[in-house]
């Protein structure tokens, strides 16, 4: 067999059947040990850091000193909660001291309640010191389950990361970013509550919300959702996208799905954005968001193309590109290029059982029937289909606003998610 060898140049693409590579050359990065004292403890921290990078003030044994004197002094306070049943959940509900701190994000259950909640083979399984009550799904980067943690009685969800190639970086995660993470409370962010490893992966503990997600709100028969009710739904998420940003997080993984809804006391379903901050550290602890076939090729299609060619490196204008997918697609019912949906995938798979036995089939069977590329290669070299063609009946002001979000250039799109809100109030 001849081998034609050939030197690369920046820009050059080798293509793999559905993979396609691009090259990219950067020059070597300067790292350079910069030390940092500790403000409380004056211990040495030595950082292999870019120059211009911020340090942390406090290192990581100080700050969890500090977070567990704050809980000390907070255990002795008497919060009255109680069950639905009524019982009275008071002398348990704040035995870690954080009552207070989860008022309103957390609800409390009695042994007895939590039994006949009991659905599931999962039922009962520990996860340190949570009970799993039932399977709540499964994504791109693990399951997650109805828990109710023992020492307190309160039911969160729990997602324990799974298909980790290195498990101890996302352990790591615990600490500082989790610190940081849970300090971002927003009414359009889902509250991260707590994290910890055990032999099966690592976990992330957070508010559950009872509300399902964006894509579950679509037409069942239209399919798809008015602008009268899918904008201001997305201005509301792009609030809580705002918060996130403000606080040097970019989610990389915005999509109907990771945007969930909760019920507020008049019956008005609140979205919230959930798992910002998780995406880049799984794929840094070797994790895939393709792991599930059947999620992977409908996460990649909301990426905007710099985070196809460097996903590391991306900035605030990639999450609002994926936020102006997200709104195309509710305000359609299909994505920007052709590539098939998750409900045509369904659809598709029930007409041809003979065919696919799965979603992953049912997908593969479908790009090759209509010569579809790789999502990747699509997202790179397809133009994309104008928002009206898809929906005529989308007023030309808000498909304006849409095809900026969803620019290919990022010079070209809006720079920060306040651009993008401001730009959807004026035309609602």
């Amino acid at each position: 067999v001849e081998v034609k060898e050939s030197e690369l140049k920046e820009g050059d693409v080798i293509e793999v059947g559905y993979t396609q590579i691009k090259v990219r050359i950067f020059p070597e990065l300067q790292l350079k040990r910069i030390p940092f004292y500790c403000e409380r403890c004056r211990e040495t921290l030595v950082f292999e850091m870019m120059e211009g990078k911020t340090s942390p003030v406090i290192c990581a044994s100080c700050e969890d000193e500090i977070e567990e004197k704050k809980r000390k002094e907070s255990v002795g306070i008497r919060f009255t909660v109680n069950c639905k049943c009524g019982k009275d959940l008071s002398t348990i509900a704040n035995s870690d001291g954080r009552a207070h701190e989860l008022t309103g994000v957390v609800s409390y259950c009695c042994d007895g309640c939590v039994q006949e909640m009991m659905a599931g083979k999962n039922a009962g399984k520990m996860v340190d010191g949570y009970t799993v009550i039932k399977d709540l799904g499964a994504g791109g980067m693990g399951r997650v389950y109805l828990v109710r943690q023992k020492e307190t009685g309160r039911v969160m969800a729990l997602k324990q990361m799974l298909n980790l190639k290195d498990e101890e970086s996302m352990k790591r995660f615990s600490r500082r970013e989790m610190k940081y993470m849970k300090e971002i409370t927003h009414p359009n962010v889902v509250r991260f509550i707590d994290s910890g490893a055990t032999q099966e992966g690592p976990y992330i503990v957070m508010e559950l919300l009872s509300g399902g997600n964006l894509d579950k709100l679509m037409d069942p028969v239209k399919g798809f959702m008015s602008p009268d009710l899918a904008v201001p739904y997305i201005i509301d998420a792009i609030k809580g996208l705002e918060f996130i940003h403000a606080h040097k997080f970019v989610h990389r993984d915005l999509k109907p799905e990771n945007i969930l809804l909760q019920e507020n006391n008049n019956g008005r379903l609140i979205p919230k954005i959930s798992d910002f901050g998780l995406a880049k550290k799984y794929s840094e602890a070797g994790g895939s968001l393709m792991t599930q076939a059947n999620v992977g090729m409908g996460t990649i299609i909301y990426m905007s193309p710099e985070q196809i060619k460097d996903t590391r490196s991306v900035r605030e204008p990639a999450d609002i590109y994926s936020m102006g997918v997200t709104l195309y697609y509710l305000l359609t019912g299909k994505f920007p290029y052709h590539f098939p949906t998750q409900r045509e995938i369904e659809k598709f798979l029930n007409e041809n059982r003979a065919k696919a036995q799965n979603m992953k089939e049912a997908l593969d069977l479908i790009m090759r029937i209509e010569d579809m590329k790789h999502p990747h290669v699509i997202i790179l070299t397809q133009e994309q289909i104008p928002i009206q063609k898809r929906n005529p009946g989308i007023p030309v002001k808000l498909a304006t606003v849409v095809h900026r979000a969803i620019k290919k250039e990022i010079s070209e799109r809006y720079q920060t998610a306040a651009e993008l809100r401001c730009a959807l109030e004026s035309v609602i």
